[in-house]
């Protein structure tokens, strides 16, 4: 096929998966390499991504692309079908897009949604805004202005009768991104930016595999450019993450979730059946991600639902405890512990949490109400910024707004030897919503846990906010964005799984030195401390992810070198 190659003019550049600079039709990040491969390197049941920019000297029109199977030098192969291609869209955001979750009435181009088919979404660059692409059941096609300034467009819900009136519904059937990649438009001169995931199965042969992606003409379907793909498989599995500071404490990942049933069955025309399978599609999603700790409202009527999927209940938000007189309370914590108990055979370990940033004297007030759900076997869990001194009297989950970084290590610090049963966590700095997909994975992954937090607990998941300049102060807090068929991805939300990720291979690697120093011989001690000494010497901040990631990948393989002799 190679020798049918026409001379298209369509030069590729590998671009960082999850990288500080955006990738725009006329910009490069510093990072871009031309001709490059997209590679990636994963270890067995990871998902990973590489990303590549594609542009030509000529309009081309729509361009197919179709991905081979991976092969290494033994004949093992990754197949295609385990390889997902999407087009990084670059639409009309609010003017503090990529750095921040401020509101800002101006626009301007972003990228961020990650399509199979990228014409969902329209970009009208003269007209500076967004269309979403509505299909009919007859087959014909509107488009709903998603830029509209705000009051154009009201939004009044009406959960009884399932309606969000003059809204965009973003959960009905016509607005469905396309199952698999269908195509990209190049235009001259014009950069567009693609993402690769690859699902290594956990069975996976550990090498190099090597394939292509072929960029060919929609007419005739003539051979027009290939990308070469690499994927290094390491030979071993990723562990559940845990914290920095006790490899045995669960690093958890919560969020303020507004992913409900009755929203979504609003959001797609009042459909009940296909309400409950765009749930279970969004709930999939998360699990892929990394998100498995379910904070969802349904999370006890669709527990099924999120096992299936592969969420696990073990330190899951709950919901709220109830303030009264002490009977009251007494009534209503036995009363949810045996709901609990109908539901999971154990409310053991769940968390409850009561009210929103109030102060001291709050807490004060509400001892005896925590007192009672503690007795019952609860968690509670309080996001005050009253001191830490309170918060590890009370709280088993305490998150207040900080930096989870090393500027707030101290206070971490302080708060897991008060309280090592307990967890810290925090949240607002920033909320969800910056597109930088290289601040997702820095605030989510490394910041947080090597600062000594137990877990993130931000605000939040919102599946509406495809228009950016509705909102009053705060922009759209959008990880995900809903659409017929679950939900689309975004840039920030392989930020965020890349995030969890690189605790998982911190985990591994703490684990495995810290069994070497215990058991090992002096070369093996001598190579697990300074593995350790690369988490020591790191602020959390101050270097690039990805090569962190290779660091620790390197000390692993050299430590379980060491375990194999």
């Amino acid at each position: 096929m190679t020798s049918m190659l026409l001379l298209a003019g369509i030069v590729s550049f590998s671009v960082p998966a999850t990288g500080e600079g955006q990738v725009l039709p006329d910009s490069l990040p510093r990072e871009a390499v031309k001709d490059a491969p997209c590679a990636m390197v994963a270890a067995r049941g990871e998902y990973e991504g590489g990303s590549f920019v594609l542009r030509s000297d000529a309009d081309l029109g729509k361009v197919d692309m179709r991905v081979g199977d991976l092969k290494n030098e033994k004949g093992d192969v990754i197949p295609a079908k385990e390889l997902d291609l999407t087009t990084v869209k670059v639409w009309y955001q609010n003017s503090n897009a990529w750095v921040s979750y401020f509101q800002d009435p101006r626009l301007k181009l972003c990228p961020e949604l990650l399509l199979h088919d990228e014409d969902l979404v329209k970009v009208d660059t003269e007209k500076k805004g967004n269309w979403a692409r509505v299909t009919a059941k007859d087959g014909s096609v509107s488009y709903f202005w998603l830029t509209a300034p705000r009051g154009v467009h009201k939004r009044d819900v009406d959960f009884k009768v399932g309606r969000i009136d003059d809204a965009f519904l973003c959960m009905q059937p016509g607005f469905s991104d396309s199952p698999s990649f269908a195509g990209a438009t190049l235009e001259k001169d014009k950069n567009k930016q693609f993402m690769l995931t690859v699902h290594v199965g956990k069975d996976a042969k550990p090498g190099l595999y090597t394939g292509t992606i072929a960029v060919t003409a929609r007419k005739g379907g003539a051979l027009l450019h290939e990308v070469p793909v690499r994927l290094r498989v390491l030979d071993f599995e990723l562990p559940a993450p845990k914290t920095y500071y006790d490899v045995d404490k669960d690093f958890l990942s919560l969020f303020c979730e507004y992913v409900n049933m009755e929203w979504i069955r609003c959001s797609n025309g009042n459909d009940s059946e296909l309400a409950e399978r765009q749930l279970e599609a969004i709930l999939a999603d998360f699990v892929r991600h990394n998100e498995i700790t379910p904070s969802f409202g349904e999370s006890v009527k669709y527990r099924e639902m999120a096992k299936r999927v592969g969420m696990d209940f073990k330190g899951a938000y709950m919901g709220s405890m109830k303030a009264a007189d002490d009977a009251d309370v007494r009534y209503a914590a036995r009363n949810t512990a045996r709901s609990l108990d109908k539901a999971f055979g154990s409310h053991k370990g769940m968390m409850l949490s009561w009210g929103d940033e109030y102060g001291l004297n709050t807490l004060r007030a509400i001892r005896d109400m925590v007192e009672i759900y503690h007795e019952e076997g609860f968690l509670f869990a309080v996001n005050s910024q009253s001191g830490y001194l309170a918060g590890a009297n009370l709280a088993d989950l305490w998150w207040p707004p900080f930096s989870p970084d090393h500027r707030s290590a101290a206070k971490t610090q302080k708060y897991n030897e008060t309280a090592p049963d307990g967890r810290m966590g925090w949240y607002a700095s920033q909320h969800v919503g910056a597109e930088n997909p290289a601040f997702a994975r820095r605030q989510y992954g490394m910041g947080p846990y090597l600062a000594g937090y137990g877990c993130n607990y931000n605000y939040a998941h919102h599946l509406q906010g495809w228009n950016d300049i509705e909102m009053g102060l705060y922009r759209p807090m959008n990880f995900v964005y809903g659409s017929g068929n679950g939900c689309v991805d975004t840039l920030a939300w392989e930020g965020f799984r890349e995030a969890i990720d690189d605790i998982r291979y911190a985990t591994l690697l703490k684990t495995t030195a810290l069994k070497l120093i215990k058991e090992g011989a002096s070369e093996a001690r001598y190579a697990a401390r300074i593995a350790l000494k690369l988490f020591a010497d790191a602020k959390g901040d101050d270097y690039d992810l990805t090569t962190f990631r290779y660091e620790m990948i390197n000390h692993i393989q050299k430590l379980r070198a060491f375990e194999a002799k």
